[in-house]
């Protein structure tokens, strides 16, 4: 209650015609002090502190944001809000991270690098009219420090602001175009009435005077779904501003400083996460409104979605994961071992609640139940490896091996090593092969004796066992001098008498 009992006395001493000047002696504060309360209502004094402790809960966090800041020079506080909520699950409202970012910067001289966006000022659009099509590319750090191009198409609403991705790490072409307009359609829920695209060659082939020559894919496409086309003129970004914003968007707050995932379709399962986490929750720099929000009015204004058998089969595709899973509405859903060996593109078809996983030739792979919520995986027990009655199967064969003498051993090791028990029995059948079943049960013997419950300590009892061990022998002590082999002269004593007589 300190800051309050400061904030109090100077709006008396205010009260009371003290100028900033003497409010500051009186009080022995700093001058900045009174001019920050000076004009503060208590309703805003309430707010600020109310701020100030928000940004110290930010300081559980504090030495993270540091890293980022200093890893990723041109960070931004909205994508640092982005990121807590991301790895933290961390819900702080941009403003506080933005002035904890903010003296972050001033307390570490890191200097802030200026990435505005631009708006547009062009009258709004009715609802379900106008859907904008562009495409990006940005280059990505690779986990293992190399660099991924990726490529994606940016979808957006122009009346809600709703938007829509996909990305790919290679070009796109027609058909590439094709099944992403049909993802982005059920992604929303309808066809808009119009869709704006530039000039590009997967849309058209050529103008002819005016007549729009469409490639086969997309001109499929549009007479399936029965949408216009509206292709923008060159040097006319009028035409098509929010869905340029919205590329500019994609690159400095989904991908800027992003670590490329191991695939293409685990960055477009992240870039859905970010899509209803950030990219359509935050409120909108022109309408003021969280494009969510709108959407939800907005989405009875689509037309339905065509239900035709024939345009199931183009219109949603996915490419199976090497996990073996495929992504559907932001979850994963398992499909047999080897589908992504044998069948890397399959087709979904959602039907009653259920969804159908099929080849490209409408042969049926398998079907789950839809789950409702979200970032969950939904597996099928028959697409799981079924470890451990191969793992029965392995003990009960070594057991047999060894005579059932070795089932407290065996049973042992399942227990206490039981993630590499499988290596363990492997480990023992290998030295049954090398050397004999009965080194073996000898070494086990002793294992269980000693409570050594390992195939390493039976491989070492066994190779140690089998090396023959050499017999003691005494050798004579080396005499490298020669000294001690001088014998001396014996001489009589008569010899010793005449060399000390009289001369």
């Amino acid at each position: 209650m300190k800051g309050y009992r400061v904030y109090s006395q100077i709006q008396q001493l205010k009260e009371k015609g003290f100028k900033k000047a003497n409010v500051a002696k009186q009080l022995g504060i700093n001058r900045r002090t009174v001019d920050r309360y000076w004009n503060m209502s208590a309703d805003e004094y309430e707010a600020n502190a109310n701020q100030i402790c928000r940004m110290k809960l930010l300081d559980e966090y504090g030495d993270n944001i540091l890293l980022w800041l200093k890893s990723y020079p041109t960070l931004s506080a909205a994508q640092v809000c982005d990121w807590l909520k991301e790895h933290y699950r961390a819900d702080f409202a941009e403003r506080t991270v933005s002035r904890y970012v903010k003296e972050l910067r001033r307390l570490h001289n890191l200097k802030k690098v200026p990435n505005p966006r631009s708006y547009e000022a062009v009258p709004e659009l009715p609802m379900g009219k106008q859907l904008q099509v562009d495409f990006g590319e940005k280059w990505m750090i690779a986990p293992d420090g190399g660099r991924v191009k990726v490529q994606f198409a940016a979808f957006v609403l122009a009346h809600s602001r709703y938007k829509y991705a996909e990305f790919q790490s290679r070009p796109f072409t027609a058909a590439d175009l094709t099944r992403a307009c049909h993802r982005c359609f059920h992604f929303i829920g309808g066809i808009p009435e119009e869709l704006v695209f530039d000039q590009d060659s997967i849309v058209s082939v050529s103008e002819n005077c005016g007549d729009i020559i469409h490639t086969y894919e997309f001109e499929k496409l549009r007479q399936e779904c029965k949408f216009r086309v509206y292709l923008c003129r060159a040097a006319d970004p009028e035409s098509k501003g929010k869905i340029e914003n919205v590329v500019k968007y994609i690159k400095g707050n989904f991908l800027e400083n992003r670590i490329y995932p191991e695939d293409d379709e685990t960055l477009n399962y992240c870039c859905l996460q970010w899509l209803e986490r950030t990219g359509n929750a935050k409120i909108h720099g022109t309408t003021k409104r969280v494009p969510a929000e709108v959407f939800q009015t907005e989405r009875e204004h689509l037309r339905p979605l065509p239900n035709t058998p024939e345009n199931m089969d183009t219109r949603i595709t996915r490419i199976v994961r090497k996990d073996n899973t495929i992504v559907y509405d932001s979850n994963r859903y398992s499909v047999p071992l080897g589908t992504y060996n044998n069948q890397p593109e399959v087709l979904i078809q959602v039907e009653d609640g259920i969804l159908h996983v099929m080849t490209v030739f409408n042969e049926p792979i398998c079907e789950h139940a839809i789950c409702t919520r979200r970032g969950m995986l939904i597996q099928n027990t028959s697409h799981v490896r079924d470890r451990e009655s191969g793992l029965n199967t392995m003990q009960s064969e070594l057991n047999e091996l060894l005579g059932h003498q070795a089932d407290h051993l065996l049973q042992t090791i399942r227990i206490e090593k039981s993630r590499y028990a499988r290596d363990q029995f492997q480990l023992i059948q290998s030295l049954c092969k090398k050397y004999s079943v009965n080194s073996v049960l000898e070494a086990i013997r002793f294992c269980d004796e000693n409570r050594l419950y390992s195939a390493n300590y039976v491989k070492d009892y066994v190779e140690h066992r089998s090396k023959p061990q050499p017999k003691p022998t005494l050798l004579p002590i080396p005499v490298s001098n020669s000294k001690y082999h001088i014998t001396t002269e014996k001489r009589p004593l008569d010899v010793y008498v005449k060399a000390g007589g009289t001369k």
